[in-house]
Order: C-alpha cells, then structure tokens, then sequence
C-alpha cells in the first residue's frame, strides 16, 4: 500500500477536518495476554493504537501478528476516522504524531493529499 485507493481518498476528502493531535503506535503485547483471550490464537502479537491526544480518547485500537506490515497501522487509522471506538463522530485529523520514523515516512506516502501533518516524536505518552 503506497496510496489509497480513490474511493477511499475521496471518503477521507469529505470528512470533516477537526484541529486535533491524534498519536499513533505499534506497541508488543505481553506474553500470555493473547493466548488468555484466544486459547487458539499465536502468543506473539502487536497491540496497534491511536488515541486522540486533543481530546484523551482511544479512536481505534487492533491487536496483530507480530510480522503484519505496516499496511495494518493504515487499517487502524482508518477505522479511527471513519467508525471510532467511542462516540467521537467520523472525522480527519490535523496532525498525527507517531514514534516510529518508517511509520512517519509510510504514513506521509498513504496519506498525501488529505492535509493531514505527520510528525515524528522521539516519545508518547
């Protein structure tokens, strides 16, 4: 995934922009926290996360395997724009911080175009 498809840029177009800060990360899981919720399930996985900072809510969170590319950031994200966690309504927004530099530069590719900053930050909280 270098870009988004049209229809799916467009979908993005047309949400409203709100002026919030939203953080996103990549963070392992403990072992034994999976295979406690999914007896099947591979122990090995990443707890994928973007939280609106503005306002203090989690928009989207998904647990993946360990070896999911960076494409499963992207999902995430989308999820959080479009059909948040909470009774936040869909929107885009401002500015986005990540700790990850290759998640920065991967992001800025996908998201071209939908006047969202991308910033890198050494922490989060």
């Amino acid at each position: 995934m270098t870009a988004l498809n049209r229809s799916t840029h467009r979908r993005l177009r047309q949400l409203r922009q709100v002026p919030s800060v939203w953080e996103g990360d990549r963070r392992p899981i403990a072992p034994g926290v999976i295979s406690s919720l999914d007896p099947e399930a591979d122990d090995e996985g990443e707890c994928i996360l973007w939280v609106d900072g503005s306002e203090g809510v989690v928009r989207a969170m998904d647990v993946v395997a360990l070896n999911s590319g960076p494409e499963a950031i992207v999902r995430t994200l989308l999820r959080a724009m479009e059909a948040p966690h909470n009774a936040s309504p869909p929107a885009r927004p401002q500015k986005i911080v990540v700790r990850d530099r290759e998640i920065q530069f991967f992001l800025r590719g996908v998201l071209q175009d939908l006047d969202i900053s991308i910033e890198h930050v050494p922490e989060l909280p």
